[in-house]
Parts: C-alpha cells; sequence; structure tokens
C-alpha cells in the first residue's frame, strides 16, 4: 500500500485551492445526511427480527437477492469479489450480501450497529456453510478504526443503504479500512402509487420527501468524494416489481414504519392502514402493488487520487 494515502481531512485541509469549497460540501453532504434516521443501537435492535423474518419469506427473499446477485456479479466482473479478496461489508444487516460476497471472496467482515442484525448474519452464514466470515457488532460512524486494526485491510469497502457512513467520520473510515476500492449504493427514488394513496387517503398528506428519495445525499456524496480527489465512478439500477400483499396486520404494520417517521406508526396508524388494505382488497384478500426504485451506485479506489496543485 503506498505511504502516500492519507485521510480525507489531513489530504486537502491545507490545500488552498479546494479547501474553502471542501467545507462547503462538507456541510452540505451532513445536511443531506439528515435523510437518514439515528443510528441508535435499540432502534436496529427493534427491527432485526422484523428484516430476519422479510428475508426469509419466499416472495420478498426473492426480491431482495436479485439486487445483491445483480451487485454481486457486477463486482465481480470487476474482479472485486475474487479469491485473492478481503471485503467488509459496513452495516451488513443480517448479513445477506456478505453470505454471497463470502462465496468468491477470500474473507467477508460484517460490521453492524445491531447486535441482533450481526447475530442474524452468522446464523445465515453457517447455515450456507460458509466458515470465511466474521461479524462485529459496532457503531461505524465513531469506530477507531486504526486501533481495531482495519486500516487498510480490506480490498474492498462495501456500504448498500445504511446510515453507518452518513457521517464524515463513517466516510472517512469507509475510506480508511480499504486498500483498493469502496462502493456504495444508494437509494434514489421509489415510485409506488399504493404507498402514495395510502399517505393521501388515510393520513391525509403527501408522501415525505425523505421517505421517497435519496438522490440529494448520492449527489452530496459524489460531489465530497470529488472535491476530496477521488474519482467516484456512477451506475444506475433500476428494480420494478409487482407484488402481492395481504390485507392483514403484519402488512399494515410494515407499511406504517416503512411510510411514516419513526414514532407514528402507533397501533391506531398501523389499525386505519389495515382497514385501507381490506377496503381495496380484492376477492382473495390481497392488493397488488407496483412500483419502481432506482438505486444509485457509487465505486472509487482509494489509490487514485487528484494530486495537489
Amino acid at each position: 500500500m503506498s505511504d502516500d494515502r492519507h485521510s480525507m481531512s489531513d489530504t486537502w485541509a491545507d490545500s488552498q485551492a479546494h479547501g474553502s469549497d471542501t467545507e462547503n460540501v462538507e456541510k452540505q453532504f451532513v445536511d443531506a445526511s439528515k435523510v437518514w434516521r439515528p443510528g441508535l443501537r435499540d432502534s436496529w435492535d427493534s427491527r432485526a427480527s422484523d428484516w430476519e423474518k422479510k428475508y426469509r419469506n419466499n416472495r420478498e427473499r426473492s426480491e431482495h437477492e436479485t439486487r445483491i446477485l445483480d451487485i454481486a456479479a457486477w463486482l465481480r466482473q470487476r474482479g472485486l469479489l475474487g479469491a485473492d479478496c478481503d471485503v467488509i461489508d459496513v452495516g451488513c444487516g443480517p448479513g445477506r450480501f456478505a453470505a454471497e460476497f463470502a462465496k468468491t471472496a477470500r474473507s467477508v467482515k460484517g460490521v453492524d450497529i445491531s447486535p441482533k442484525m450481526t447475530g442474524y448474519g452468522e446464523q445465515w452464514c453457517r447455515e450456507c456453510g460458509l466458515v470465511n466470515t466474521t461479524f462485529h457488532a459496532l457503531d461505524f460512524n465513531t469506530a477507531d478504526v486504526a486501533e481495531l486494526g482495519w486500516e487498510g485491510k480490506f480490498d474492498l469497502a462495501f456500504s448498500s443503504i445504511t446510515p453507518a457512513i452518513a457521517t464524515v467520520q463513517g466516510l472517512e473510515n469507509l475510506i480508511r479500512v480499504s486498500r483498493g476500492w469502496c462502493f456504495n449504493a444508494s437509494f434514489i427514488y421509489l415510485d409506488d402509487p399504493l404507498h402514495e394513496d395510502i399517505m393521501r387517503t388515510v393520513f391525509g398528506r403527501e408522501p415525505r420527501t425523505n421517505k421517497t428519495s435519496h438522490s440529494y445525499w448520492f449527489y452530496e456524496l459524489f460531489s465530497l468524494l470529488w472535491s476530496r480527489g477521488f474519482f467516484p465512478e456512477t451506475s444506475y439500477y433500476k428494480q420494478v416489481k409487482s407484488s402481492r400483499l395481504n390485507a392483514d396486520r403484519d402488512t399494515a404494520q410494515r407499511l406504517a414504519r416503512m411510510l411514516l417517521e419513526e414514532g407514528e406508526a402507533t397501533d391506531d396508524a398501523v389499525s386505519s392502514v389495515q382497514k385501507y388494505l381490506v377496503e381495496h382488497a380484492d376477492p382473495s384478500g390481497c392488493l397488488v402493488e407496483d412500483s419502481e426504485c432506482l438505486y444509485g451506485w457509487l465505486i472509487w479506489n482509494v489509490q487514485n487520487r487528484m494530486k495537489k496543485r
């Protein structure tokens, strides 16, 4: 690894050409990161069992796996998941990406703020017969990666739709642990007519933009990387789905949590959503949900940086 690889903050702090611009871009990145829910351990622990249950449901597992397999195939095509690659999955959740990566990588480390999430990840990898994975529960945004011995230890530092890099320090940590490439998948927008109608009909308001689009955060992430001298490459991935939903309490609870802010998905709110589902269900007790989701992918090499002028 080259000796001239520095942290993001150190490299450009004294650059007259970029100093003030970088500070402004950093502030915009921090402001854009407010779309994320707080990265609190108890909050993510409370969602862990729901996520694990969802990913074991045949229909939802298939939809989730499609995106995992497509990302993994793209990374393999780029040579980033080969037999000589060590990978860290930051904000790994219940370990589905980590498990897929481990099928071809030399080793994979999953990191998440929630011990319940990492526990599910360990369990899933055991069930898959994978012996080259490890999991750690910690707050990556505040972690001391040098003290952990992770600095420059991974060929690929991977993150996907996670608040684990939604702070400047979290992003710096992602870069510091890589000796090669970093990858981030960001949610950009969701077009879901069912969600929109529920919000308008049941709650009398338009869907909140922080629930339907993170495009601004994707833009600010690119801008911050560029201002720090990296050369991020962009790709876009669209997933179009048509699903049948049961008009039951579980579906109503999941939708309420998805559509409303944390703390708003009360029992009364869930009941209101369930009533809507029942009223709009077909004779079999189901509704059709058509949606289109766009994701943005950013990939950059930590060793390939613009020289200070």
